[in-house]
């Protein structure tokens, strides 16, 4: 059963969590003896994505943005430097988008300033070990020889960032003289005006309707749902979200939309309109790095049928990454997936039926492994994992 496994890595904001250390609440943290025995969230979780890559099979990684924090290039440059040399490390390809942090603050507040230009030029630094591009829309070539089955597609959803000064010329305002007023903290959140170029996305969309066997995956900083906790901002989400999901969901197809921001652990899904229960789009957000990642897996059918996402996320809790929490989604309602079977996966339910469970190991001889998966999958039949390295004592049983 071919899958497509990504690693989704977060914000990072470097380097505001870089040096941080954690420590037991109840010691004093401000001990130095205490502070050299203090763990960082990032390299513990950097190490533990390291020692997960050496047992499992990872295709590349998807950064959603956000790298830096306060929108300083030589902090830009350091955070692409130590993840980028991470991911060359583990033999990870790494392919990126910028957040609305990843910008020249406050340098791009200026009229006429190309606000991507200097960090595009960093960027290009590090495009051995991290490929991240500040145009409009970009198709990464992610997926050779067993992955043609998946397309990733990149978004800048930062073209809005610091275009609030045009809005003096429509109200007469001195936004010069009202951007000298604030503190750079606040600049971020007030001059954030998130959108995705109508012509990209039509030019993507285009494509994937020319490429029906594919499963298209986007990436992008923002989110296309309205976050879980209200944000009082001028501009608290993307400005064209709307529009955007429309589009998406007149595809037909499953989408995977990889995004970052707001710093959540979401999985949302957005059916078709059809009386299929299709899922159209499935907005999955990482959280900040310094708290965890995602591992997104997508599965298709032996003959590249796509059939559903699982998402584990992986969470960083005081010392270490926490067990592992799981999340499916399928592509397709029960109706469509009864569709979906082949003669192959009939006879295995048939036999299944009759009696009424048998073991992995007595079934894997006679069928495929990837066929069981997949019927594990769209939900035809169970696989009681008793001891989860020994399938020896697992059970399979028709649903």
């Amino acid at each position: 059963m071919p899958t497509c496994s990504i690693l989704q890595i977060g914000d990072i904001h470097y380097p505001l969590y870089s040096n941080e250390a954690v420590v037991d609440d109840k010691l004093d943290a401000s001990s130095g003896f205490l502070a050299g025995l203090a763990i960082n969230p990032i390299a513990t979780v950097m190490q533990f994505i390291s020692n997960m890559v050496s047992t499992i099979h990872v295709d590349f990684a998807a950064f959603v943005g956000d790298f830096t924090d306060a929108g300083n290039s030589s902090e830009f440059d350091k955070s692409l430097e130590f993840f980028g040399k991470a991911f060359k490390a583990i033999k990870v390809p790494a392919f990126g988008v910028p957040g609305n942090h990843d910008l020249e603050w406050p340098k791009i507040l200026t009229r006429d300033y190309d606000k991507f230009a200097a960090f595009q030029a960093i960027a290009n630094n590090h495009s051995d070990s991290i490929r991240l591009s500040f145009d409009r829309h970009t198709k990464y070539d992610c997926s050779p020889g067993a992955l043609s089955a998946t397309a990733l597609y990149a978004f800048n959803s930062c073209l809005g960032c610091s275009d609030i000064w045009k809005m003096g010329q429509l109200y007469d305002i001195d936004i010069e003289k009202h951007i000298q007023s604030l503190g750079s903290h606040n600049l971020y959140s007030r001059f954030d005006a998130p959108y995705i170029d109508q012509d990209s996305i039509a030019s993507v969309c285009n494509e994937i309707r020319s490429n029906p066997s594919v499963v298209p995956i986007i990436l992008a900083h923002h989110n296309l749902l309205p976050q879980r906790t209200p944000r009082v901002a001028i501009f608290p989400e993307m400005l064209n979200a709307g529009y955007v999901r429309n589009e998406l969901k007149g595809l037909g197809r499953p989408i995977i939309y990889l995004h970052g921001h707001i710093h959540d652990s979401l999985v949302e899904s957005l059916l078709s309109e059809d009386e299929d229960s299709q899922v159209s789009v499935v907005a999955i957000c990482a959280p900040l790095f310094r708290d965890g990642f995602n591992h997104v897996q997508v599965f298709t059918s032996d003959d590249q049928v796509p059939l559903g996402v699982e998402i584990e996320e992986y969470r960083y809790e005081k010392v270490s990454i926490r067990s592992v929490n799981r999340r499916k989604i399928r592509f397709y309602g029960a109706d469509k997936r009864d569709e979906l079977l082949d003669d192959k996966g009939r006879e295995i339910l048939a036999g299944l039926r009759t009696a009424k469970a048998r073991t992995y190991l007595d079934l894997s001889k006679e069928f495929s492994s990837s066929k069981l998966l997949e019927l594990e999958f769209t939900g035809h039949l169970t696989i009681n994992r008793t001891v989860k390295f020994n399938d020896k004592t697992w059970r399979v049983s028709a649903r």
